[in-house]
């Protein structure tokens, strides 16, 4: 038997033509791909020259100063004069002290400078870098690893060498989400404990950019920047209008009243009780950033909240409000810093490498590689970071940007089974998905519980399946500005009636009973047939409930009052018994190992995501023709994603709505992404 190959042509076609584009962006812009290589971790930085000892530096001196001397006593024979072999030996220990006077020593202050700059992630993966930047020229994406900013930051901590630290924030792109700035915060009121003195230099600043600056000793602000620092707000995307338009409806099936996430497909607003709710959530992660500043600053709580009301401050206003420390001229940082040190300083200069050529194929490759299997290679007393980032899905296929339940399953076996993985923290930033897809990793991190000490710590988002796979009985640490809770499931049909007539289309169902068209295209669900799948939906409730119950130590006729979908802050939720502790990664981190007995650790990430190119990212999925049938344009979303809008969940439930043909519905533990914080 021949067996036959079937080849693809356009796809094919497809892929040569995109060859050809990314050879030509590659080849125009090698150098700066090069250089930005590891814009994702901190840059390592050595001390310049003058921080080498002067002795060494002098010794060295001296013996190139005299090669002529070194060939003419190697060159006499070996019963030369003694007296001779004196003199010399004198003449050179007088160079070499000659040379000792003339180099200085190092000045007492070292400055280390640390520039932060584009958007911070906690887990770099595929989705970390876009790859339609080659062809434009722009270079790779400004994300960087989060995790690995803080393990630079404690390093220098442990530094002898370096006194001074300054934070160059003149970068108005600079992006921490409010979970990640609660812990870069504590980061910085350890490396100051650690007894570095810490300055800020800010140009045109945000309220992150001032949150940053207010860790530090002494803030400097160009006189020609401002400050906009305003009081947080929230924006939430409804689709109800849209979907109107084009013809799709949603039926839904719910349990509580607070499901955020179904609002915008059944309505055109937001209804005023999901209104005042958010409200006083939006005050809880508000007061967070506010008490950032205040402590920092030195200033009341009342005062930030009267300058966040004004919003855009003046540097002289900044200045006689207790902002920041002092106004200097733009490009005028080093100068600046060093009369705040007022003792001679030495600023410790970046040592780049020299750049490698490399090949255009070279460089593909390298784009396409997979993880760096170096980096993520357990050694004895690891403690492993098991991060869940995306929306939660059902599946055998790893997706980047998602969690899929089986490779996660799967990651998480591997952790059980890897002997010198003593202790493991689950790092959850997700809206939550798929409700069965939830209870699968939820079962597979009680198996690593109950073989190795577990710890939960949330992220900027832990809400709804997020919410359900941290019931495992073990402590939960939230930021303060993590959203979370979203204790609630629903079922969600979208229908395509109108839209199918609109393009001539007529269904005919003929079938013996009512119900086995519940799920046809061409029309909406039925009383009878909400009334049937709410059997369904309530019982999957009632589980959540007890999972929660079982897990937090609260009766179940509490909990009722504190889910039915409500989203809590993570202040909130500490309040009300949802978490346990407020704290990030690095409180977990120090509680796991204490519970493990490690005084000594290394820290891996899990699971190993590829940082290749990915092709199909560039040819297209379905996602933007999804999108259209709601009515939006993928530049519109495209422009929204820009602005910081999310659409995961839209993304992921449209997703099921066009690949989901066998009738049964989803049913979804998801949270309400849409909404925006900031």
């Amino acid at each position: 038997m021949v067996a036959k190959v079937k080849f693809n042509l356009p796809r094919i076609l497809g892929y040569a033509v995109l060859g050809l584009f990314l050879v030509s962006g590659i080849v125009a812009n090698m150098t700066s791909t090069l250089a930005q290589e590891k814009a994702a971790e901190p840059v390592k930085q050595e001390p310049a020259a003058e921080v080498k000892p002067a002795q060494e530096s002098g010794e060295k001196k001296a013996e190139e100063a005299k090669p002529a001397e070194t060939k003419s006593s190697e060159a006499k024979p070996a019963d030369a004069a003694p007296e001779k072999k004196g003199e010399e030996s004198k003449a050179a220990e007088k160079k070499d002290n000659a040379e000792k006077k003339e180099t200085p020593p190092p000045p007492k202050n070292q400055v280390q400078v640390i520039t932060l700059s584009g958007t911070y992630v906690d887990l770099m993966g595929a989705t970390a870098f876009d790859p339609t930047s080659l062809l434009t020229g722009a270079g790779p994406g400004k994300r960087k690893s989060f995790y690995k900013l803080c393990d630079y930051l404690d390093e220098l901590g442990r530094s002898e060498k370096v006194t001074h630290v300054v934070f160059d924030l003149s970068d108005s792109s600079i992006d921490f989400n409010l979970a990640q700035l609660d812990e870069l915060t504590r980061r910085l009121h350890q490396l100051k404990k650690s007894g570095k003195k810490m300055s800020a230099w800010l140009e045109n600043a945000s309220s992150t950019h001032l949150a940053i600056a207010a860790s530090c000793d002494f803030v400097a602000l160009a006189d020609f920047g401002g400050i906009d620092m305003p009081s947080m707000s929230m924006q939430s995307i409804f689709y109800r209008d849209a979907m109107d338009l084009v013809g799709v409806k949603a039926s839904v099936v719910r349990a509580g009243n607070f499901k955020g996430a179904v609002e915008p497909y059944v309505n055109s607003v937001m209804s005023e009780h999901l209104r005042d709710h958010y409200l006083e959530m939006l005050k809880s992660m508000n007061e967070a950033q506010v008490s950032i500043v205040a402590k920092g600053r030195g200033l009341t709580t009342e005062k930030v909240r009267e300058l966040q009301a004004k919003r855009v401050i003046l540097p002289s206003e900044a200045m006689k409000a207790g902002l920041v420390d002092k106004l200097a001229p733009y490009g005028s940082m080093k100068e600046t810093m060093n009369g705040w040190i007022k003792e001679p300083a030495g600023w410790i200069e970046t040592t780049a490498k020299p750049k490698k050529e490399m090949s255009v194929f070279e460089l593909m490759g390298k784009l396409m590689s997979g993880p760096d299997e170096t980096s993520s290679r357990t050694k004895d007393n690891t403690i492993a970071v098991m991060h869940l980032s995306g929306a939660i899905e059902d599946g055998k296929k790893a997706s980047p940007g998602s969690i899929v339940s089986g490779p996660t399953v799967k990651a998480i076996e591997e952790i059980i089974k890897d002997d010198k993985i003593k202790a493991v923290v689950v790092r959850i930033n997700s809206p939550g998905g798929s409700a069965t897809a939830s209870e699968a990793i939820r079962r597979a991190l009680v198996q690593l519980k109950n073989k190795k000490p577990t710890i939960i710590s949330m992220g900027d988002m832990a809400a709804s399946g997020g919410y359900w796979v941290s019931c495992i009985g073990v402590p939960v640490y939230a930021e303060r500005g993590t959203l979370t809770g979203s204790i609630g499931v629903f079922s969600m049909k979208l229908s395509f009636g109108s839209l199918i007539k609109r393009i001539g289309l007529h269904f005919e169902n003929i079938s013996l009973d009512e119900s086995a068209n519940a799920f046809s295209p061409d029309r909406t669900w039925t009383e009878e047939d909400e009334k049937a799948l709410q059997g369904t939906i309530d019982e999957v409730y009632t589980k959540f409930l007890a999972l929660v119950s079982d897990s937090r130590g609260i009766k179940v006729e509490k909990l009722e009052d504190l889910a039915g979908g409500r989203v809590w802050s993570g202040t909130q939720a500490k309040r009300v018994g949802l978490v346990d502790e407020i704290g990030g990664l690095d409180d977990c981190l120090a509680v796991v190992a204490k519970k493990a007995g490690l005084e000594k650790y290394n820290v891996i990430h899990r699971p190993n995501v590829s940082g290749g190119l990915d092709l199909s990212s560039i040819l297209g999925e379905a996602d933007d023709e999804e999108v259209r049938l709601m009515g939006i344009s993928s530049d519109a979303l495209k422009l929204l994603r820009q602005r910081g809008v999310s659409s995961s969940v839209l993304d992921c439930l449209l997703r099921d709505a066009m690949q989901n043909v066998s009738g049964r519905p989803t049913i979804w533990a998801i949270g309400p992404a849409e909404i925006h914080v900031k």
